[in-house]
């Protein structure tokens, strides 16, 4: 991130305008928020505080789903897993909350006209952001679980048709990783964009790495500030301790010491 860009990250009174709950733990929520909405662009995050007192202290990172700088208006995609984000799931639409952002780099620009996407998860979010700007991608390929995410698939296929589904089990979509939709194929054309677990993205660029030159991840991290002060998401790269917040979340897949990435 250049200077202009961190200029831009101001903390902002938005109001809660839509909640869709996408799977028993997982919803999608749609801000009226102008200021980032203009700005934002895929693979921006933003830190939302989500309980007018002091608890939970931290504000919850969440990837931008879209940005619709003439609607003024952003989306997030999230699963509850504690007590920030069970906040955000009983929050009732006209909700004031302050919203920090857009925080962090960008996907792009691609080495290739072919942009493929890899996704694990909750990582479609901000890869459906790169989509819209895209138009589509080339190929698309998302990993879940297993069948208790079925309507969490079908809710991106809606956005995405292109879309081929993976699961660990085999109990939707076809067997296996979403990383075993690159199996066979030739990426000396491609550009990579890929966000979800650790582990996932390592297991891919360790599988591709020597056949794809432009693999672009976006990395998860536990933050503090979101702002660099703290150093909380640091990771170890090839040009030293990176800060995943600012400097991130997206790098170059070659540029990550994957052996020194905690899940």
């Amino acid at each position: 991130m250049n200077e202009g860009e961190f200029r831009l990250i101001r903390d902002y009174d938005s109001r809660l305008l839509a909640k869709e709950q996408v799977a028993p733990d997982i919803w999608h929520l749609t801000f009226a928020c102008p200021e980032i909405a203009e700005n934002a662009r895929p693979g921006n995050f933003v830190l939302l505080k989500t309980a007018s007192g002091s608890a939970p202290l931290l504000r919850r990172p969440l990837g931008i789903l879209d940005a619709d700088p003439e609607k003024g208006t952003i989306e997030t995609l999230f699963r509850v897993v504690g007590q920030g984000t069970a906040l955000l799931a009983q929050a009732a639409p006209e909700t004031s909350l302050s919203v920090r952002g857009p925080v962090g780099g960008q996907f792009g620009p691609f080495r290739h006209e072919k942009v493929w996407a890899v996704a694990g998860t909750l990582g479609i979010a901000p890869l459906l952001f790169l989509r819209r700007r895209l138009n589509a991608f080339d190929r698309l390929f998302l990993g879940v679980g297993n069948a208790l995410w079925r309507s969490f698939a079908d809710w991106v296929r809606a956005r995405a048709p292109e879309m081929v589904l993976y699961s660990d089990d085999g109990s939707i979509g076809r067997k296996g990783f979403s990383i075993a939709g690159l199996e066979g194929q030739d990426l000396s054309g491609v550009s990579l964009a890929c966000c979800g677990p650790n582990p996932m993205m390592k297991a891919l660029y360790e599988q591709y790495g020597s056949q794809c030159d432009d693999i672009q991840v976006s990395l998860e991290r536990r933050m503090g500030c979101g702002m660099g002060g703290c150093f909380g998401c640091v990771v170890d790269t090839t040009t030293g301790r990176r800060r995943v917040c600012i400097d991130g979340p997206v790098f170059q897949a070659r540029e990550v010491k994957w052996d020194e990435l905690h899940p």
